[in-house]
């Protein structure tokens, strides 16, 4: 698939049964696989190599790997990661939380589930659609600030916005024009995972008392669309 081509993925797996198949479903797809089960094979491939994804095996026994974890992201290497174990545990899941982990699926792992996963992987990866620096205006005054995440007050003020606040506010700016469907703003906003809309209700409402009442409409049953 044109999708994943010219994308490799690091595969740290201790079971080769299990590696040897996961693998075999990723090549299926187009994507470059790499695997190991060694921690400092791991190292050695993350140097010499261009990775893209990182999927890991983890238990609370493979502390190095979940060091070489942090190690890059205290370097900033902001590859997605994708971790897999034997069942869900809750230190493991906190840690995953501090590390931005793209996902964390229980195996055995499930080929729709894997292909999903990997494609929000891929989407991390993709580079924001550039937003024109008027298209940032707003109504009453009110603008958006994309480099420092926040809104911009008539008086002057700036207003910071949290992750997912500012996700939603890009996703109308850049289809201003559209209504937004709630599918999209699941995909976009909460990158995958379930949406509620008493959350999304909640989110509009938050975005709305750092700018102004009426910055999006809903339109029920669909989405929300940009007010301007």
């Amino acid at each position: 698939m044109d999708f994943f081509m010219n994308l490799t993925v690091l595969y740290i797996e201790d079971n080769l049964e299990c590696r040897e198949k996961n693998a075999a479903l990723m090549r299926e797809i187009g994507l470059s696989v790499l695997e190991t089960d060694n921690i400092e094979a791991t190292n050695e491939i993350f140097r010499d190599h261009k990775i893209d994804i990182i999927l890991i095996d983890l238990d609370l026994h493979k502390k190095e790997r979940m060091r070489f974890l942090h190690f890059l992201r205290y370097k900033e290497i902001i590859t997605p990661i994708i971790i897999t174990a034997d069942d869900s545990n809750k230190e493991i899941l906190l840690d995953a939380i501090n590390l931005e982990i793209t996902r964390y699926l229980i195996k055995p792992l499930k080929k729709d589930e894997l292909i999903n996963t990997i494609k929000i992987a891929i989407d991390k990866l993709l580079p924001p659609l550039p937003v024109i620096s008027i298209e940032n205006e707003l109504a009453e005054g009110y603008s958006y600030d994309p480099i420092n995440k926040c809104v911009n007050t008539p008086d002057g003020k700036a207003v910071q916005l949290t992750k997912k606040e500012s996700l939603l506010l890009e996703l109308l700016i850049k289809n201003r024009k559209h209504i937004v469907s709630f599918d999209e703003i699941e995909r976009v906003v909460w990158e995958g995972s379930s949406m509620s809309l008493d959350a999304l209700r909640t989110l509009v409402r938050s975005i709305r008392h750092k700018s102004y009442n009426h910055v999006m409409t809903s339109h029920s049953g669909i989405g929300y669309k940009l007010d301007k």
